[in-house]
């Protein structure tokens, strides 16, 4: 693929699932964006965003696991995808797939109790640190992928009731700004 088309300069409108007090943070000081880091996150580590679903962000916010939000809240977020690790682009799931096979001899160390998240993370973090390796200058700012999730919408169908794109915001700088969605 030629390099002129990894950057996504675009704006976004996405939202992010949360405690009331954390998003009421970032709509107030937005400088403070705190990235999660766990290890099972389907899209390795980063920020979170639902991309133009705030009714999913509010279904992930109620159902937090493995335990509940004591305030569920929805905040919009303005971002950017910049140098994208876009995972509904075939290149970029041939280049994880070929990223798999060189870990997959790591991965028989890798606890993975907690399902195909850890896993999922497991390779695209190790993507991420191959091509850093790789070209010290090169990072990407994100990552973007389709999931396919819930109970059939109808009888017959692959169409799933709980289908959305997220995406991982690796670079803060991605993030234009924080907003109180309109209800």
């Amino acid at each position: 693929m030629d390099d002129l088309y990894l950057e996504r300069p675009n704006l976004y409108i996405g939202f992010h699932g949360c405690e009331k007090e954390s998003g009421l943070k970032l709509v107030n000081e937005p400088k403070d964006i705190i990235s999660s880091k766990a290890d099972h996150e389907w899209l390795g580590k980063g920020f979170y965003v639902w991309e133009n679903n705030q009714d999913r962000a509010w279904d992930w916010a109620k159902n937090h696991k493995p335990e509940p939000f004591k305030e569920p809240f929805v905040i919009g977020v303005v971002y950017t995808l910049g140098t994208c690790l876009d995972l509904t682009d075939s290149h970029f799931i041939d280049l994880l797939s070929l990223n798999f096979e060189s870990l997959s001899d790591d991965l028989k160390k890798l606890d993975n109790k907690n399902g195909l998240h850890k896993l999922d993370c497991a390779v695209i973090e190790h993507l991420h640190e191959t091509c850093e390796e790789f070209d010290d200058s090169f990072r990407y700012d994100s990552v973007r992928g389709a999931f396919y999730e819930g109970d059939v919408a109808y009888i017959g169908t692959e169409i799933r009731k709980k289908n959305h794109i997220q995406v991982c915001l690796r670079n803060m700088n991605c993030i234009k700004g924080f907003f109180l969605p309109r209800c």
